[in-house]
C-alpha cells in the first residue's frame, strides 16, 4: 500500500470520529415523536447535564446572597425563609440548599472573612454536568461527618467520593462511603466525648391528622422511662373480662394520665389563662341536637360536644348575625382576654399564608400600631406566630383585614405583581374552634 494510501484512510477515519456532535445538534433539534429511543434516551442525557449546570450556576449565587446577608437587609430573619417565600420550597430543602452552596463555593462574610468551601472538586465536577445534586448531597454529609480528620485526608475521601460517583447512584454511593472510604480515612472513628451529657436524651415527634386524631414517637431517658412507666402500670391492668390488646390497654392508661393531669390545679397556662373549649353554636340548639348529629362545620356529634361542656367552662360570647364575634372596644396595648377569646374564634391560627401554627402559639398583631393610634379591637388585630410576626415587622410585607378575612401583599421580589394572599388551613364556616 503506498503511503499516499495510508495518509487517505487516516483522514477519513478522522473526519468520521467528530460527527457525533453534530449529530448531538440534529437530535435536539428533531420531534420528539420522530426519535428512536436511543436518540431519546441520548436527547434526555443532554438535557439532564444541561440542568446540572445550571444547579452550579444556582448554588454559586445563593452562595453570594448568603454570605453577603441578602435575606436581613430585606427584613428576613434568615436566608433559609428567604428562598422559602421566593422558590416556593420547603424550609427542609432551603436549608439544605443553602448547605450545599456553602459547601461547593469560598463565602466572603459581611465581616470580609473569607470561609473556604470543603468540596472544591464536587463544585467542579457540577459544572461540568458530571454529578448530580443528590450525589453532591450525598457527599457533603459524608466529608462533612469527618470534620475531627485531618484536611489531608479530606481531601482523599472527596476525591474517592468524586470518582466513584461515575459509576453510583446516591444511595450506593453512601454505601461506598461508609463501607471503603471510611476505613481509609477514618479507621479508627471519631474519639469519645470525655464530658457527660448536659441534659437528658430526650424527644416527642408528633403529628397530627385531618380528623384530629395524633400519631406519635420519642425516647425517654432512663429516669423519665421509669417514671412514665410507674404512672401508666395502675391504668393498663388487665380487668378480668378485658378484651384489649397491649397496645390498646397502653393507650388508654396514657389518655387517663392526660386526663389526670389536666385536672391538676397547678396545671401551667397559655396566654395567661388555662385550656379552654370554645363553641359557636347556640346553647338551645346544642340541647335540642340528637347525640349522632354531627355538629355543622366540626368533625363533634352534638353528644361528644355534650359531653366536652360537661367538664368545661362554658363561655358566652355574643356573635354576628354571620357567626362573626362582635368587636370589644377597649383601648390597651395588651390585649385582654376577651378580646383575644374573639381574635382566636376568628382566626383559629396564625393567618399568614401556608403557616398552619395553632392560636396557642400566637401573638395578637395590630395592624396599625398602638402607637400610631391603632385601636386594640378585633378591626385592627391579626394572629402571627412569632416567626411571621417578625417577619411583617421587619420586611416589606403588608397586611389588612377585609370582612374579617385577613390579606397579606408580598414584596414584589417575592410576588412582581404584589397579588394579595390569605391563609386556607385555618379557613372555613366551622362551629368547634377547639382547645387554645
Amino acid at each position: 500500500m503506498s503511503p499516499y494510501r495510508v495518509i487517505v484512510l487516516v483522514f477519513e477515519d478522522f473526519h468520521v470520529l467528530p460527527a457525533y456532535p453534530g449529530r448531538m445538534g440534529q437530535i435536539a433539534s428533531t420531534p420528539l415523536w420522530q426519535l428512536g429511543n436511543r436518540d431519546l434516551v441520548a436527547r434526555l442525557t443532554d438535557v439532564h447535564k444541561r440542568i446540572l449546570r445550571d444547579y452550579a450556576e444556582y448554588f454559586a449565587i445563593l452562595s453570594e446572597l448568603d454570605g453577603r446577608g441578602t435575606a436581613y437587609e430585606l427584613g428576613y430573619s434568615n436566608t433559609a425563609a428567604l428562598l422559602v417565600h421566593t422558590q416556593n420550597i420547603s424550609r427542609s430543602e432551603a436549608n439544605q440548599r443553602i448547605a450545599q452552596a456553602t459547601a461547593l463555593h469560598d463565602v466572603k462574610t459581611p465581616t470580609g472573612a473569607v470561609i473556604e468551601a470543603f468540596l472544591p472538586l464536587t463544585a467542579k465536577k457540577l459544572a461540568a454536568g458530571e454529578i448530580t445534586v443528590g450525589q453532591v448531597e450525598v457527599i457533603r454529609k459524608f466529608v462533612g461527618s469527618l470534620d475531627h480528620v485531618e484536611p489531608e485526608k479530606v481531601a482523599v475521601a472527596e476525591e474517592l467520593m468524586v470518582e466513584r460517583a461515575a459509576e453510583d447512584d446516591p444511595n450506593a454511593l453512601a454505601r461506598y462511603g461508609e463501607r471503603w472510604v471510611r476505613d481509609v480515612v477514618d479507621p479508627d472513628g471519631k474519639a469519645p466525648e470525655d464530658d457527660e451529657p448536659q441534659r437528658p436524651e430526650r424527644e416527642l415527634r408528633r403529628h397530627i391528622f385531618r380528623d384530629g386524631r395524633m400519631e406519635f414517637k420519642g425516647r425517654l431517658d432512663a429516669e423519665t422511662a421509669a417514671l412514665f412507666d410507674a404512672l401508666l402500670a395502675p391504668f393498663e391492668k388487665r380487668e378480668p373480662d378485658d378484651t384489649r390488646g397491649y397496645a390498646e390497654r397502653g393507650g388508654d392508661a396514657f389518655a387517663d394520665v392526660l386526663q389526670k393531669a389536666a385536672n391538676c390545679p397547678d396545671l401551667p397556662t397559655h396566654n395567661g389563662y388555662k385550656t379552654e373549649v370554645a363553641f359557636t353554636i347556640s346553647m338551645d340548639e346544642l340541647a335540642k341536637s340528637v347525640d349522632e348529629r354531627v355538629l355543622p362545620g366540626t368533625r363533634l356529634t352534638a353528644g361528644e360536644a355534650r359531653r366536652i361542656a360537661c367538664d368545661a367552662h362554658v363561655l358566652p360570647a355574643v356573635m354576628g348575625g354571620d357567626s362573626k364575634p362582635l368587636d370589644v372596644a377597649v383601648p390597651a396595648y395588651v390585649v385582654p382576654a376577651h378580646i383575644r377569646r374573639g381574635l382566636v374564634l376568628r382566626d383559629r391560627g396564625c393567618a399568614f399564608p401556608g403557616c398552619d401554627r395553632p392560636a396557642s402559639v400566637c401573638h395578637s398583631h395590630h395592624i396599625t400600631s398602638w402607637l400610631r393610634g391603632g385601636p386594640t379591637a378585633l378591626g385592627n388585630l391579626v394572629l402571627l406566630c412569632g416567626q411571621h410576626h417578625r417577619l411583617i415587622h421587619r420586611s416589606e410585607w403588608e397586611v389588612k383585614l377585609d370582612g374579617g378575612i385577613a390579606w397579606f401583599t408580598p414584596p414584589d421580589y417575592v410576588d412582581p405583581v404584589r397579588t394579595p394572599r390569605r391563609n386556607h388551613l385555618h379557613s372555613g364556616n366551622s362551629k368547634f374552634v377547639g382547645a387554645k
